[in-house]
């Protein structure tokens, strides 16, 4: 009862801030009629409130945030061992800790100075009672200041976390080629105006709108900024820490880096000096110490319609508290638009496997061994996902490719279209790594709370955030070493389809998610489809979106995946065979607009999944996911 409790004042809370923040938009009716407060004397009248004018200090604050109340129900058929006991789950809250209650304020100390906090609430309703109740301070408290001189604008940002980019290679987060599926709701989702307008954004224009953690990475420390300098130049620079290099941890870790811009052509082109460096220490004696050093040169140039993006830069790492040697790290795109009606991108990219940077856009695949305990878990300082099987624009080191990405529209068929080609520039792993696309987020949510390796029933299984990835295993290695013989070749072809038409006078969205990926110990052109291929992995999803009315969305999902390797792999011990995967899943559910800012969001999955040769790598179910959101 205390939790329903709990529940139920977070959400009258959230409702009040909602009004409050509403009438502070209106000036018409800031508390007028709802007689105001003022301060008064108390021996001189310091401490007491009356009612009057307001206090003027507190006309200066602005407070905004989120309520996001979410549950999940799942009911398992065949499950995992260690879900044999706990067939049917009943879940509230988010799986990974996000807040259910998010206030965001915002204060002026002067004209050119302010400051931002935020207050968190959380109530995981595990049974623990108010014990488990979570409040708190998410990004911290963070002051800003804007400076105008005669010489140029500075601002600085210190105090708690900041989202925050420099470059791709240095400092930002892969944003892909916007292809991805919209049925499963993120927590950075954005209410829409329109409860159709999220579907309508993504056909017209290919994308959605993102909050500020989209592209960026979390730094807590001091940010300053440069602009408008003499000479159309401009600076950033930072010092603090990164969510991998401690967090609150006692341990003296820190990152810093910067950029120098400079701009010309009438600041449509710009030319910039980039870096990014780590010291982590793996001790409190500080005698081990791990981390990385990144410099790079960045170039945005145009050439009529072409469009030159370069990154190019070097790069080493810190390992047992000695540096290695430093490696090349090279990006280079050509954008242009073919007949001027198809827009085409190619992409090259080369990243040495010396080069590491977990605050970047490549994934790390070169080192493995250093770890930091975090509580009872093993946190990889640097991690390593082996060879990935990934999508098109998610890069890692220790390989080079090429990258096609285009959009041909054929009538009222939009297609995204991208094709990747790529290979190991050394053997450095037996181990092949994947992830499920369409059962993903429901399986992640298989483990809760935390983040484990090496689980499932053949301990092949490592679950990161809301996603879970695969290991297989090479069998054909060196016997001294135990790294493969040869290196491996990556072969991807995606397709994101959308089509828009109407049925009984209502607008109707269809959209078509697909992708074909190989991977196999030879040079090929495009994905391989024979048992030639180590692993092979198709997936096809499908949505569509039927807007009722203005306030109801009913949306659909259907997708399928094949996996398959090859006896070059790990096989069963039992079927002596290698993995040969199959997985299903059917989805229906429906968007609702309660009333301005407030939206709720109900899913209901059916899945099933077996590995014909892996018998104990089976599941079957459904869950139902509800999701109630209200901006204020």
């Amino acid at each position: 009862m205390k939790n329903i409790i709990s529940v139920f004042l977070l959400f009258s809370l959230s409702i009040l801030c909602s009004y409050v923040a509403k009438t502070q938009q209106n000036n018409s009716v800031i508390l007028a009629d709802s007689l105001p407060l003022k301060t008064v004397n108390y021996k001189n009248n310091e401490n007491l409130l009356t009612l009057g004018k307001p206090i003027e200090i507190l006309q200066g604050l602005e407070i905004s945030g989120y309520y996001r109340f979410m549950t999940n129900y799942r009911k398992l058929g065949d499950a995992y061992p260690h879900l044999e006991n706990n067939k049917t789950n009943i879940f509230v809250g988010d799986d990974s800790q996000i807040p259910q209650l998010m206030l965001n304020i915002k204060g002026h100390a002067s004209k050119n100075t302010e400051f931002g906090t935020d207050l968190f609430m959380w109530t995981p309703l595990t049974g623990a009672g108010e014990s488990e109740n979570v409040k708190g301070l998410n990004l911290g408290a963070n002051l800003f200041g804007n400076f105008s001189t005669p010489l140029g604008n500075f601002i600085v940002k210190t105090g708690g976390i900041n989202w925050y980019a420099l470059s791709p290679f240095t400092f930002q987060t892969a944003k892909g080629n916007n292809r991805y599926s919209l049925f499963d709701r993120n927590p950075w989702d954005l209410n829409s105006a329109q409860i159709d307008s999220r579907y309508a954004l993504f056909y017209d224009l290919g994308a959605i709108n993102q909050e500020q953690r989209w592209g960026n990475q979390a730094f807590q420390g001091l940010i300053l900024e440069g602009n408008q300098l003499p000479h159309n130049f401009s600076f950033n620079f930072m010092y603090g820490k990164t969510q991998f290099d401690g967090g609150l941890s006692a341990i003296p870790n820190n990152s810093f880096g910067g950029r120098l811009m400079k701009t010309y052509a009438k600041n449509k082109n710009f030319i910039s000096i980039n870096s990014f460096n780590n010291k982590s220490y793996l001790d409190s004696l500080t005698s081990k110490s791990t981390g990385f050093n990144i410099s790079t040169l960045e170039l945005t140039h145009f050439i009529n319609n072409l469009k030159v993006y370069a990154e190019i830069g070097a790069g080493r790492k810190l390992e047992t508290s000695s540096y290695k040697k430093w490696g090349e790290a090279i990006s280079v795109k050509l954008s242009y638009p073919i007949a001027k009606k198809i827009p085409t991108e190619f992409h090259f990219y080369r990243i040495s496997p010396d080069v590491i940077n977990n605050s970047s856009v490549f994934l790390n695949s070169s080192l493995q061994e250093n770890v930091q305990p975090l509580t009872n878990q093993q946190q990889p300082v640097l991690i390593a996902v082996s060879s990935a099987m990934l999508p098109i624009g998610q890069l890692s080191n220790n390989r080079q490719g090429i990258e096609l990405n285009t959009q041909i529209d054929l009538g009222k068929i939009k297609n995204s279209i991208g094709y990747g080609n790529s290979m190991e520039l050394s053997e450095l792993s037996p181990k092949i790594t994947y992830t499920h696309a369409f059962n993903n987020l429901a399986l992640s949510r298989f483990w809760r709370w935390n983040f484990p390796s090496n689980v499932g029933p053949y301990n092949n299984l490592s679950k990161i955030y809301r996603s879970v990835f695969e290991t297989v295993y090479i069998t054909k290695t060196d016997a001294a070493t135990g790294l493969p013989l040869k290196k491996k070749y990556f072969n991807t072809i995606e397709l994101n389809s959308k089509y828009k038409t109407s049925i009984f006078g209502k607008e109707l969205f269809l959209f078509y998610l697909g992708s074909l990926n190989s991977v196999q110990n030879f040079a090929a052109p495009f994905v391989i489809f024979t048992e030639k291929a180590l692993v092979r992995n198709y997936n096809h999803q499908f949505e569509t979106y039927l807007t009722i009315n203005s306030n109801i969305v009913w949306c659909n999902y259907v997708s399928f995946e094949r996996i398959i390797a090859n006896y070059d792999t790990e096989t069963d011990v039992v079927s002596q065979r290698p993995k040969n995967q199959h997985g299903t899943s059917i989805a229906t559910g429906f968007d609702f607009s309660l009333s301005r800012g407030v939206q709720l969001f109900v899913r209901e999955r059916w899945m099933k999944y077996y590995d014909s040769s892996f018998a104990k790598d089976k599941y079957n179910g459904y869950e139902t996911t509800v999701e109630l959101k209200l901006f204020f």
